[in-house]
């Protein structure tokens, strides 16, 4: 019987970008061996540690500056010379071309998500260029409804905690610190427990969270934040990596989304609610350098529209 052919993925993106295609990694690994990924070293390590890939290589080694100049240093050659095939997620042709140097191997290569006026989700963007390339099947529903479901759900919870991330690596997609206290509040009064989590990106909140009283986790890295979301019963959270972990992972999840499009990044999960005021503008964080003066595509969510979502995914999983 043959050898499933090696695949390489190379992905430059953050969390919340890989994670998207971790469906299509997913329905990949059913093909290829070994599976591969060149990315950000956290982010290479939580690949690894879901069981999607066998090997991962730190983008941020000092080797891989030599794919973007064209011309494969020894080193790069010796790491990524078993690879048959390569999905390159960038507009770089030169990386793509140095990469298919390297040992021949078929190079497939296209933009990491789709333009911005086009509103297709980022993970069928992906699958749409993977099937394109011919490495999934284009008419097999096995694989495309694979890709396109996170894990089945978790089982019911013991936890009463309630994780909430008032983060995102962009400030511009921050729902105000406001409206998460008193979604804690409210939570503590069903006899919850919300919990806050604080990523890298988001240090610059500590200040305004001294004073609160709920425990503040600050997790290492993607494999510890995992476990800790693994260990919840529902999670809370603006449009960012986390919340797209936390669906990953079959979490109930209400994500708040204010100047970017669920079309094109709801986090895609088992029991997932997006809260969005319903406006005449269109989501603007891709087109436009800032939000509006009056950012109404945050300042209209209240508390109760909140809870209102969470109540929702709570009933499925019978909470209370």
């Amino acid at each position: 019987m043959a050898r499933p052919p090696a695949l390489l993925i190379v992905h430059q993106g953050a969390l919340g970008d890989l994670v998207c295609i971790f469906p299509a990694i997913a329905a990949l690994r059913s093909r290829f061996r070994p599976l591969g990924i060149l990315c950000q070293e956290p982010l290479g390590r939580l690949a690894a540690a879901e069981g999607l890939v066998e090997t991962w290589f730190a983008i941020e080694a000092a080797w891989t500056a030599s794919l973007f100049a064209g011309d494969a240093a020894p080193e790069a050659r010796r790491m990524l010379a078993l690879f048959a095939h390569i999905l390159v997620f960038s507009s770089c042709e030169a990386l793509a071309s140095c990469l298919q140097g390297i040992s021949g191997a078929r190079v497939c290569r296209f933009p990491p998500r789709p333009p911005a006026d086009q509103r297709i989700h980022v993970t069928e963007h992906a699958l749409e260029h993977i099937r394109g390339c011919g490495l999934l099947p284009a008419t097999d529903r096995t694989f495309a409804e694979t890709a396109r479901s996170a894990p089945l759900p978790i089982a019911k919870s013991p936890s009463r905690t309630v994780l909430i991330h008032p983060g995102a690596g962009s400030p511009r997609k921050r729902w105000p610190l406001s409206g998460f206290r008193e979604v804690a509040v409210q939570l503590a009064a069903l006899r919850l427990s919300p919990e806050l989590v604080i990523g890298p990106a988001e240090q610059d909140l500590l200040p305004e969270l001294a004073c609160n009283t709920a425990v503040i986790h600050r997790p290492q890295d993607a494999v510890e934040l995992l476990a800790l979301l693994r260990s919840a019963a529902a999670y809370i959270g603006n449009d960012s990596g986390v919340s797209h972990l936390a669906a990953w992972a079959g979490l109930p999840s209400v994500v708040i989304f204010g100047p970017t499009d669920p079309m094109r990044w709801r986090p895609r999960g088992s029991s997932v609610e997006i809260v969005q005021p319903l406006l005449d503008c269109r989501p603007c964080f891709e087109t436009a350098v800032e939000n509006c003066a009056t950012a109404d595509c945050l300042g209209r969510i209240t508390p109760g529209n909140v809870m209102e979502a969470f109540q929702r995914v709570a009933r499925r999983r019978e909470m209370f």
